[in-house]
């Protein structure tokens, strides 16, 4: 029996600020926010969404220490002139 999971994350890019939204996680059919965000925060931003500063790449390194196989993806759309949208896909497979 295969398992899969796939986690997104949405990262708004403007000049002077970079905002890294709650990663979202899904096992079925339903997006939904981490239930245990902590475990993906980054220790060095204390509040705001910068806690969740590369949160995605830090969950295929644990999934891939793991055991798992993992597979990330990146679109990019300009919003504006000063604004850049990303969206990261991590799909994660055993």
């Amino acid at each position: 029996m295969n398992k899969s999971v796939q986690f997104s994350q949405f990262v708004a890019k403007a000049i002077n600020h970079t905002t890294w939204n709650i990663p979202k996680i899904r096992d079925g059919n339903q997006w939904r926010n981490i239930e245990n965000a902590y475990l993906v925060e980054n220790t060095k931003h204390i509040n705001g969404y910068e806690r969740y500063e590369d949160a995605i790449f830090r969950i295929r390194n644990f999934l891939k220490q793991k055991g798992w196989k993992t597979e990330i993806s990146e679109t990019k759309k300009q919003c504006h002139e000063h604004l850049e949208y990303n969206h990261l896909r991590l799909r994660c497979w055993k």
